[in-house]
């Protein structure tokens, strides 16, 4: 029987407006109902889910930075974390700027960029404009001594992207890994969803066979060859669809709550 569902964000619970669809929503709160634990994992830090945990009454853990923080987002506990040393986070600057790449960092409790023209800090910026105070990101232009979990490198060529993720785990203690088609992600060794996962079911006494896991991105295999029920999305990557167990329809017409509503049923409607 399965006792957790884990789901990734961007690509998978969102639609292609960045949003908790209703469909979606009324699933996820039906996993309430059946005492089924529901988890976001995501790429994005966690303080960057906060609009979604207000619409979806129902989510308290989520893990952030591609398992790089477990974190209560309710109650601001941190279950588990493991951050880049300051000394690494420094040698990848250096080579993001030798090869012409712009970065922002995740911070524990905020982005921060050296750039205030990065172009992805600057869609923050302007989501941020959007929504109510207390769904703000929090945001710093001044790259100092912070606890970093994750950094972010952009570019619009994924090959030159992968190069560079090659170069990085080479000359430095870290992971790199793509976590979307222009996205590099730059994280501790050794930090993955999977990882996450295993470490919160530890501490909530779940069996890894007993957790459901939806992602479409290759930051997301790991996890959906871990746990007992691996569902990648249509739009994923043909790389995600032959890792997953099966396929769920598409992030733009509420596959993952179609998908729940067929293996637990419609109670709660």
């Amino acid at each position: 029987m399965y006792r957790m569902v884990v789901t990734d964000l961007d690509g998978t619970l969102l639609n292609n407006k960045k949003q908790v669809s209703e469909a979606n929503a009324k699933a996820i709160q039906n996993l309430k109902d059946q005492n089924i634990t529901f988890v976001m994992a995501t790429g994005r830090s966690d303080v960057m889910t906060r609009a979604y945990i207000k619409q979806l009454k129902n989510i308290n853990i989520v893990i952030g930075c591609d398992g790089a923080v477990i974190r209560n987002i309710r109650t601001g506990e941190i279950l588990y974390e493991n951050h880049l040393r300051s000394e690494t986070c420094h040698m990848t600057f250096e080579i993001c700027k030798k090869y012409g790449l712009q970065y922002y960092v995740f911070a524990k409790d905020e982005l921060v960029s050296d750039d205030p023209q990065n172009e992805r800090f600057l869609i923050h910026q302007k989501f941020n404009q959007t929504v109510e105070e207390d769904e703000e990101i929090p945001i710093n232009e001044y790259v100092n001594d912070h606890i970093i979990y994750k950094i972010v490198v952009s570019h619009n060529d994924t090959s030159y992207l992968d190069k560079v993720a090659e170069v990085i785990k080479k000359e430095t203690d870290a992971d790199a890994i793509r976590s979307g088609k222009k996205v590099l992600a730059v994280k501790a060794r050794g930090v993955s969803k999977a990882e996450a996962i295993k470490k919160l079911a530890q501490k909530l006494g779940i069996l890894i066979k007993d957790i459901i896991a939806f992602g479409d991105e290759v930051n997301d295999i790991e996890m959906l060859t871990l746990v007992g029920l691996g569902i990648a999305m249509e739009n994923a990557d043909d790389v995600v669809k032959e890792a997953a167990d099966q396929i769920a329809g598409n992030n733009d017409q509420d596959g993952v709550g179609k998908e729940l509503e067929k293996i637990f049923g419609n109670a709660g409607k």
